[in-house]
């Protein structure tokens, strides 16, 4: 916390158009949600107002707001290598923080689709990021570190939720981890493994 204020830092994609102006409403929203807190959200950052910023400079000031968020959310979808190593750093800092929140967000629509026995998978991430997700250390309790959001306005209303003490029933309602647990023969990569 910085001058006895939160902190929530919104990490994404801000290189098209898009993205860029996605960050921009992400960033009043959240604003408008929590108007006693820090928001960290890069696109605003003076760094990226101006001239082009060193790589240095970049993971600087990155890494202070990471560290120094409290809740930290981060768009996995796509192929963004800086949100996915800003989502290695915040998963080892809350391995060894417990008061800070994770909410990865993967929004991609055909994840709730399920994936077709025997047909290559048209989306997916790294195993590696995705394993995270399920780490024990940081899914424990009724309030997880880590939730799983499939929007950030979900992400958003999970942060209200814990700041408001309004947590009954909060894995169902913002946590997505669960969304094959109970259609397990649905979940298939694709292809079988005979060794």
């Amino acid at each position: 916390m910085r001058d006895n204020k939160k902190l929530i830092y919104n990490a994404g994609s801000m290189f098209t158009e898009a993205q860029w102006n996605t960050r921009k409403r992400e960033g009043d929203m959240l604003r408008e949600m929590f108007p006693d807190f820090i928001i960290g959200n890069p696109v605003d950052f003076e760094t990226n107002q101006k001239e082009r910023p060193t790589n240095k400079a970049i993971f600087e000031l990155d890494y202070v707001g990471l560290t120094e968020a409290d809740y930290v959310i981060l768009e996995l979808d796509g192929w963004d290598s800086g949100t996915h190593m800003e989502f290695g750093l915040v998963v080892e800092q809350a391995i060894h923080n417990k008061n800070k929140y994770l909410f990865p967000i993967i929004s991609d629509f055909r994840l709730h689709q399920g994936i077709l026995k025997g047909e290559y998978p048209g989306f997916g991430l790294n195993e590696m990021i995705t394993g995270a997700l399920y780490y024990e250390p940081l899914n424990n309790g009724d309030v997880p570190q880590m939730t799983l959001c499939n929007s950030h306005k979900l992400a958003c209303e999970a942060i209200k939720a814990i700041e408001t003490g309004r947590i009954e029933e909060y894995r169902k309602k913002y946590d997505i981890k669960d969304i094959f647990k109970e259609r397990e023969d649905t979940l298939y990569h694709g292809f079988d493994c005979f060794i």
